[in-house]
C-alpha cells in the first residue's frame, strides 16, 4: 500500500522536529503516546489534532510547552509544493513563543520527505534554542499519566445503584397481653443543662479519607457533585454532605473550595462561571452546618482540566469542585 505524499510529508514533519531536540535539555511527550493513552476508551483522540486539544493535551500531562503545525498543500503534479507550519507555545499560559509557516518545494529530483526535512532543519533552529530555555521538574509523572487512563476508562463503566434497603420480615401468633399497670408518679425534676454539642466523627471510608486529605492539605475531587450543564446548578450534590461531616471533623483548618469548568472561546467567562459554582457549593456547605468563616472560594476557570475537553464526557468530567485544607 503507497501512503499518500501528504502523509507522508507529515510523518517526516514529525521525525524532523523530534530528531532536532536536545534529549539532555527537553523530554518530549509525543503524540502517539499520548493517543494511546486514550485509545479504546470514551475519549479517544481524533486522528488530527487542532491547536486547542494539543495545549489541553500539554496541560494534562504536565508539560511545560506543547508544540503544533499543519502540512498542506500538494506533494506531486507538475508543481508539488506544501505549506507547513510549526507552533511551540507554553503550557499553560498559552503564551506564543515561537511560529513559523513556510513553502516547502522539492528540488529537482529531491524526495518530499527529503525536502521537508531540509526546509524544518532551516525554519525551526530558533525555536529548538528557545526550547531549550523552557524545561521544567515535572518530567511527566507516572501515576498522573496512569490516573488519566483511569479517567478515561471510568468513563465508560456503568454506574451501578444500589438496591434499596430491605427490612427482615417475621410473622408470629402473639398471645393477648393483660393491660399495663400505669406508670408511677414520679416528683419533678430539674432540666439537666444541655452539653455542647459533640464534634462530627468521621464515619465513612470516604469521610475518613477526606479527612486525611484535608489536613495533609492536598487537592481533592468531591465525589458526587455534578451541575446542570454549564451551570451552577447542581444536579447531584451528596458529596457535599461527606465533605461538611469531614470540615466539621477537622476544626483546625479552614478549607478552600474551587470550582473547575470546560473550556470555551471565552476564558472570563469560564472563570466567573467556575466562580459561582464555588460558591453554591460553599452556600450548601453552609446550610449543612460549616461555619461560613471557615470556607475559602476560588475559581479556577479552565486552566486544570482532568480529560480532553472535545468530548461531551471529557467536558461533564472537567465540570467540577474540589477541596483543599488550608491554615
Amino acid at each position: 500500500m503507497r501512503l499518500h505524499p501528504v502523509i507522508v510529508a507529515h510523518a517526516a514533519a514529525t521525525a524532523s522536529l523530534l530528531s532536532g531536540i536536545s534529549a539532555s535539555g527537553t523530554r518530549v511527550f509525543p503524540v502517539k503516546e499520548l493517543r494511546a493513552i486514550f485509545q479504546n476508551t470514551p475519549v479517544e483522540l481524533p486522528e488530527g489534532i487542532p491547536p486547542g486539544l494539543a495545549m489541553e493535551l500539554a496541560q494534562l500531562v504536565g508539560a511545560d510547552a506543547a508544540m503544533y503545525g499543519t502540512v498542506e498543500g500538494m506533494a506531486e503534479g507538475a508543481d508539488p509544493g506544501l505549506v507547513v507550519s510549526v507552533r511551540l507555545a507554553l503550557s499553560p499560559r498559552r503564551e506564543l513563543l515561537y511560529a513559523s509557516t513556510f513553502a516547502v518545494k522539492p528540488r529537482p529530483g529531491e524526495t518530499i520527505e527529503a525536502a521537508v526535512r531540509r526546509h524544518l532543519s532551516v525554519a525551526t533552529h530558533e525555536m529548538f534554542l528557545r526550547l531549550g530555555g523552557y524545561r521544567g521538574g515535572t518530567c511527566f509523572d507516572r501515576k498522573r499519566i496512569e490516573s488519566l487512563r483511569a479517567l478515561a476508562e471510568a468513563e465508560a463503566a456503568p454506574k451501578a445503584v444500589p438496591p434499596p434497603p430491605t427490612a427482615p420480615v417475621a410473622v408470629a401468633a402473639v398471645a393477648p397481653r393483660p393491660p399495663a399497670p400505669p406508670p408511677p408518679v414520679e416528683p419533678p425534676r430539674t432540666a439537666p443543662v444541655p452539653a455542647a454539642p459533640a464534634r462530627p466523627v468521621a464515619i465513612s471510608p470516604r469521610q475518613k479519607e477526606w479527612v486525611q486529605l484535608l489536613g495533609e492539605r492536598e487537592h481533592f475531587l468531591v465525589g458526587d457533585v455534578a451541575f446542570a450543564g454549564r451551570t451552577n446548578q447542581f444536579q447531584r450534590d451528596s458529596g457535599l454532605a461527606d465533605l461538611a461531616i469531614a470540615i466539621l471533623a477537622s476544626p483546625a483548618l479552614k478549607v478552600r473550595i474551587e470550582g473547575h469548568v470546560d473550556a470555551t472561546h471565552d476564558a472570563a467567562a469560564d472563570a466567573r462561571l467556575s466562580m459561582d459554582m464555588a460558591k453554591a457549593a460553599a452556600d450548601r456547605l453552609a446550610e449543612l452546618g460549616v461555619p461560613a468563616g471557615r470556607i475559602l472560594i476560588a475559581g479556577r476557570g479552565s486552566e486544570n482540566p482532568r480529560l480532553p475537553n472535545f468530548t461531551a464526557r471529557g467536558r461533564a468530567t472537567n465540570r467540577r469542585i474540589e477541596a483543599v485544607g488550608v491554615k
